[in-house]
């Protein structure tokens, strides 16, 4: 995004990895722990959306750029730490539904 030839710095969620390749990761890897992480990053981008969406329900005045910006952050790291605690549950649900298949999973031979 380039606002009068000036590119702002927007941070990124999280320098590690997206919930998609972690959950690929687990599964080649047979670990647990990383499956639990990429189920909470599932939970963080779900709730993230239930927010954004939450607040274009809200009438609201026209807004800044700083501050629409703000709020996306903001939004973003309720998510990400409701996800790392209890969260809503879907979390939970999908690790246990995940985690039944962990050791029952072969990892796929990439042709390169």
């Amino acid at each position: 995004m380039e606002i009068n030839g000036y590119t702002p710095y927007i941070p990124t969620q999280d320098n590690s990895l997206s919930a998609s390749s972690r959950l690929t990761k687990a599964y080649d890897e047979k670990d647990a722990e990383e499956l639990k992480a990429a189920c909470q990053d599932f939970e963080a981008i779900f709730v993230n959306m239930l927010l954004k969406e939450m607040r274009k329900s809200v009438p609201t005045t026209d807004t800044s750029f700083a501050e629409s910006t703000y709020t996306e952050l903001l939004d973003e790291e309720i998510a990400n730490s409701l996800s790392k605690g209890r969260g809503i549950g879907i979390a939970d649900m999908m690790y246990k539904q995940l985690s039944t298949k962990l050791n029952n999973t072969y990892k796929v031979a990439k042709d390169e």
